[in-house]
């Protein structure tokens, strides 16, 4: 957006709450996908256009949203999304389990954290697949669980190949239902078997439940099943839609 306005001759400022430019591209994307090399580079490029980009400037905290629509005659509200969605089931908020995008920016940063022998990862799109081979690269065994099949998972078909050929394990039409806890920590995924039903919204088979259940042995488990806008710092009277912001939305 910055790029562009830039390139119609506004002045434009990029206010960026981490430390450095690049949002999820830096934070979310490992560094084997993307070299911090070339990223910076890109940035760098757009900073050529005459981009200022404040980081370490937390926007709803400091400067305020009023205060910002005083200063700037529009806005532009590209905060990503960086929350990832919860399964909602028992033992979720067990030690052990982890958002994916948590346990990426970790890794992004320079931690190396200790998963354990045996890794659950549950989703089947990028994230996912991101988790399962920063999970391999970490000397951990990987499965990976969905609740579809092969043709219905969302990632790119390079990085699903990629992830197996690395060593991660597929799991298909399983679901999470429950956390295995042994000592206060997770041990294992209760896993729904499903069957495949007529197309949802998304275009894809709906899973179906069957009864029948399977456990995985886990010692750390990354959640990866879709991510969301984090709103929680704009003013309760701007109207949300979803987990974005309708145009106008600031007034």
């Amino acid at each position: 957006c910055a790029y562009h306005l830039a390139r119609l001759g506004y002045p434009v400022t990029v206010l960026e709450a981490a430390t450095q430019a690049g949002g999820m591209l830096r934070l979310g994307i490992p560094e084997y996908r993307l070299p911090r090399a070339i990223l910076d580079r890109d940035i760098a490029r757009i900073e050529a256009q005459g981009v200022t980009i404040r980081c370490g400037t937390h926007v709803g905290v400091d400067p305020a949203w009023r205060t910002l629509l005083a200063e700037f005659k529009a806005v532009c509200v590209a905060t990503g999304a960086h929350t990832s969605r919860a399964l909602g089931v028992k033992g979720e908020d067990l030690t052990g389990v982890l958002p994916g995008l948590a346990f990426l920016r970790q890794v992004n940063a320079g931690g190396r954290p200790n998963l354990g022998r045996h890794v659950v990862v549950v989703g089947g799109g990028n994230t996912a697949m991101d988790c399962a081979r920063s999970a391999l690269r970490l000397g951990a065994n990987v499965t990976v669980a969905y609740r579809r099949t092969r043709d219905e998972m969302p990632a790119i078909n390079e990085e699903i190949e990629d992830a197996q050929r690395e060593g991660a394990k597929l799991t298909f039409l399983a679901n999470p239902v429950e956390f295995v806890e042994t000592h206060g920590r997770v041990s294992g995924v209760v896993c729904e078997r499903m069957a495949l039903g007529e197309p949802d919204a998304s275009g894809r088979r709906r899973p179906m439940p069957t009864g029948e259940r399977l456990t995985i042995e886990a010692d750390t488990v990354l959640t990866a099943i879709g991510e969301m806008s984090y709103l929680d710092g704009f003013p309760d009277d701007v109207t949300r839609e979803g987990s974005g912001l309708p145009v106008d939305a600031l007034g």
